[in-house]
């Protein structure tokens, strides 16, 4: 089963990372990925809070809030497990020159992103579509450039949802 999940994740990646390979992608992808970076995150989170309306400030906290907590269990997670990443795995890979960090499992992107777009489809339920498309994006375009797998991806889904939620049902 274990290895049926492990080959599933290098299809994956492989699929993802090469086969719908084209250059508008190749130029899109490196953008997309930013959105879940930290700059692009602590930059959310002070706007938010610095807002006027109450709204938009308690979106701020509640995002703040989340995104601490996601990225302690995230650099725990990633510490304890020790994964490498894909590129080094697999040399072949098409890769990008963006910034990473020593360890690959779960995606500190994808988990900033859920950790931003959970908290504002919560907030503001009309953006629901918009908020988890582009975050969704995000852990997709960490497999396309070749520094996560795709099980890397879902962890980040689910470690910045479940902060996001659970953040949002205590404030």
């Amino acid at each position: 089963m274990i290895k049926k999940l492990k080959n599933g994740d290098v299809f994956l990646l492989h699929w993802l990372n090469d086969s719908i390979k084209c250059r508008i992608l190749d130029v899109i992808m490196p953008m997309v990925t930013y959105l879940g970076s930290v700059t692009f995150s602590a930059l959310f989170c002070f706007v938010t809070l610095l807002s006027e309306n109450k709204d938009i400030k308690h979106l701020g906290i509640l995002t703040s809030v989340s995104m601490l907590t996601s990225t302690f269990i995230t650099h725990f997670i990633k510490r304890f497990i020790n994964r490498i990443r894909p590129y080094i795995n697999f040399p072949q890979l098409n890769t990008r020159k963006i910034g990473v960090d020593d360890y690959s499992f779960p995606s500190g992107h994808t988990t900033a992103a859920f950790s931003i777009g959970v908290s504002l489809a919560l907030c503001y339920t009309s953006l629901s579509a918009i908020a988890l498309s582009l975050s969704m994006l995000v852990g997709i375009s960490r497999v396309y450039l070749g520094v996560h797998y795709p099980s890397d991806v879902a962890a980040g889904v689910i470690v910045g949802s479940f902060s996001s939620y659970f953040v949002f049902l205590i404030l």
